[in-house]
């Protein structure tokens, strides 16, 4: 009965909303260092509160929210938020327009640099209003680029072991800017080495899609490669075999 008891506790627990998982896209993170938020108010249709936790220090984190079961991903940016001496703040943001009137919105946290995340998901009604702050004001580009939708991703066409690596690209959002990073196995080329920086034109097609690989990398029988954009919170991620193909 104990042993029906903790399995019904922790299917409860479990289900309780708003309390989405957050987790950093690193493998190598422990308990005590992953990302996470929690939704402390939200004042319906207008603003929403968070408070964070373990943020890396000195880093900086887009705010992006989007329609539920997106996490957040290609959301529309509604700040940018930095750390300094710690990874606890708490900090309000305004709901944008697109949004108002949903049940419930998608909301997440990402890092361009580093390439840490959390995200959550909070229901659009009136919660904890004597805890609303002042909204941290927009970015200047928060306008969403018109007429994308999906995700970008790329195949692996050609490798020059030790030298090159060429990819094939699909669904890339136009007119944006894409740093190219290069990193060892398993990290999804979060935080690695920018080996380029292309843009994408009016059709999504990138300027260049052949990358040098750096020298702490050449020896290696894995790569992961990673390109995300410089506004908007575009990337995608793959990984080759360090050999002669085809």
């Amino acid at each position: 009965m104990k042993y029906i008891s903790a399995i019904l506790l922790t299917a409860i627990i479990l289900a309780i909303p708003g309390t989405a998982v957050m987790a950093s896209q690193s493998s190598a993170l422990t308990a005590s260092t992953i990302p996470t938020f929690v939704i402390k108010a939200v004042d319906r249709n207008d603003l929403v509160t968070i408070q964070t936790d373990n943020l890396r220090l000195n880093d900086t984190y887009k705010v992006t929210m989007g329609v539920m079961g997106t996490k957040g991903v290609n959301g529309i940016q509604v700040a940018t938020i930095q750390t300094t001496d710690s990874g606890r703040v708490t900090k309000t943001f305004s709901i944008p327009s697109a949004l108002k009137g949903l049940h419930q919105i998608a909301i997440r946290l990402q890092s361009p640099t580093t390439g840490y995340y959390a995200y959550n998901w909070f229901y659009n009604n009136d919660a904890n209003l004597h805890l609303i702050g002042t909204p941290e004001s927009p970015p200047s580009d928060t306008t969403p680029t018109t007429g994308y939708s999906g995700y970008p991703y790329f195949y692996i066409t050609a490798v020059d072991k030790a030298t090159s690596v060429t990819i094939n690209e699909y669904n890339f959002p136009p007119n944006k800017t894409f740093n190219v990073r290069m990193n060892w196995m398993f990290t999804r080329g979060i935080a690695g080495t920018i080996v380029e920086t292309v843009t994408s034109d009016a059709s999504g097609v990138l300027s260049d899609t052949t990358y040098a690989i750096p020298d702490f990398l050449k020896n290696s029988y894995k790569i992961a490669i990673r390109l995300e954009s410089t506004t908007g919170g575009y990337y995608a991620y793959n990984w080759f075999y360090n050999n002669d193909a085809p």
